[in-house]
């Protein structure tokens, strides 16, 4: 079974470099790969001698006249001018909107502590805020704070 196969795949083969053959395309390769193969195939030697009387019927054929001419369907043209130029705003756009976001985020001063009302300076607002911090989120660290001129001293 593999034999035929492989002969029925080279018959295809033989099938297309006939075309090619009669069209004049064929390279000298495939020229002497066809030969190679109607020498021992009776079944491609029969169809080139068909198709070659076939091509040669068809070519020196007269021209029929036409009843009536051909129109073809005119071609819809579609402008892509409005989709480029809507395209290229949304680009500005959103190339302005990341400039914008980009000087806002660089433009602000990082924020100062602010101290709650009623302390005396850095240390009651240290104290402040762990008071304000939610447990079990951030580790609680003891860190020794002293007085010297409202500054923390460790």
């Amino acid at each position: 079974m593999g034999a035929l196969t492989q002969l029925d795949h080279q018959c295809a083969r033989t099938r297309e470099l006939l075309s090619l053959e009669l069209d004049g395309e064929l390279s000298q390769l495939d020229s002497a790969r066809l030969e190679s193969h109607l020498a021992h195939c009776p079944q491609c030697r029969a169809l080139k001698t068909e198709l070659a009387g076939l091509t040669l019927a068809l070519r020196t054929a007269p021209l029929e006249q036409l009843e009536r001419p051909i129109s073809l369907p005119r071609r819809m043209r579609w402008s892509l001018r409005p989709l480029q130029v809507g395209a290229a705003a949304a680009a500005i756009a959103i190339a302005a909107g990341l400039a914008g976001l980009s000087g806002t985020v660089r433009g602000h001063a990082p924020a100062q502590p602010r101290f709650v009302s009623g302390t005396s300076g850095p240390a009651d607002s240290l104290n402040a805020l762990r008071t304000l911090r939610r447990p079990g989120l951030i580790p609680q660290v003891q860190v020794p704070v002293g007085r010297a001129g409202g500054r923390p001293t460790v």
